[in-house]
């Protein structure tokens, strides 16, 4: 069958303007197909609404996810349920994160070949990103015990503890008392006390709360759709972001396309004009393409046309004002 040319100078989208500037974005290209297992048994998880038991015993992962969407529909949950993968030590390869809003639900990285769980981030144990591979830790757990720590990723995988500040009940006193460590670990045995009160000690918490970074997460629900995958990546915390497209099947005559809003309606219409369009040629499955990309500015986006076994798409990339996630929207129309 003949394919007629539709990639015209003019692409109209009927769709609210959704204009925003371009947040720290993440990614990196490896490790797909180790880090794919693990979304694909969360995916199979949230789809099929098993309980985490389902599959196997230990399975902290699965319940610090779990726990978040249980009250929702396998839908909900799976649109609730995001994810990112994000070179968070600085040596070229990313570690897979799960989380909700801004909170980590798990961080993992790859050690000889193998998923490591770095760690799981449950409601009373929750993790939250802090930037340039910087975690914060807040937990509670029995009376007058609080905990507040901030750890970094290292070279080879670790989570190194750089503050750990905990409160203690003194019964005898009847005195909060506040200690800090660099091991992690609650312990006042291991642990200087502080002269700090417990305003002083949630001042602290608060403050550490609002240098909380937003992350470009990705829908697990988008995850299960569609013969490609697409997400933003970051290969180093400074780097140019990046297009990763990772096809299920083959993606023929593909072109990487720079919009430019050359109108927006009284209504919300937009008119978008094709600045450059670069053929890509055919993409295969089961490998992961990186291409450079540009979204900053507040007239802009990237396309993405190509054909699978379906027939023609066109794709409209832009990043949510609202949690920084890659918005993907399929053009209506875009045969005619």
């Amino acid at each position: 069958m003949k394919r007629k040319d539709v990639r015209r100078p003019l692409v109209c989208l009927c769709l609210m303007a959704f204009l925003t500037g371009l947040p720290v974005l993440a990614g990196a290209s490896g490790g797909e197909g180790i880090y794919g297992r693990e979304l694909d048994t969360l995916y199979d998880m949230i789809q099929g609404g098993r309980d985490p038991d389902a599959y196997g015993e230990d399975r902290e992962d699965l319940v610090a996810v779990w726990e978040g969407i249980r009250e929702l529909s396998p839908a909900q949950g799976l649109e609730q349920v995001k994810y990112q993968l994000l070179d968070c030590n600085g040596d070229g390869e990313p570690e897979l994160l799960t989380g909700q809003d801004d909170r980590i639900t798990n961080l993992f990285t790859i050690r000889d070949g193998r998923l490591h769980r770095v760690f799981s981030g449950l409601y009373r144990n929750a993790w939250y990103p802090l930037g340039k591979g910087r975690f914060l830790n807040q937990g509670s757990g029995g009376i007058g015990l609080a905990i507040l720590g901030e750890y970094h990723l290292d070279g080879d995988g670790n989570l190194v503890c750089e503050n750990c500040y905990f409160t203690n009940w003194d019964p005898v006193r009847e005195k909060e008392e506040v200690y800090w460590n660099t091991l992690g670990i609650p312990d006042r045995a291991l642990s200087e006390k502080q002269a700090m009160t417990p305003g002083q000690f949630q001042q602290l918490q608060a403050n550490l709360m609002g240098k909380v970074e937003k992350l470009s997460w990705q829908s697990l629900a988008r995850r299960g759709k569609g013969s490609v995958e697409l997400s933003l990546t970051q290969v180093s915390e400074f780097g140019e972001p990046m297009l990763a497209v990772t096809p299920r099947e083959r993606l023929e005559d593909v072109h990487l396309l720079t919009l430019q809003v050359a109108e927006v309606s009284d209504s919300g219409q937009v008119t978008w004009q094709v600045e450059k369009d670069e053929p890509l040629g055919n993409l295969e499955p089961g490998s992961r393409y990186n291409y450079p990309i540009h979204l900053e500015g507040t007239a802009r986006a990237t396309g993405l046309s190509y054909y699978d076994r379906k027939g023609y798409h066109r794709k409209i990339l832009q990043i949510s004002g609202k949690d920084g996630s890659l918005v993907v929207r399929e053009e209506q129309g875009g045969d005619s």
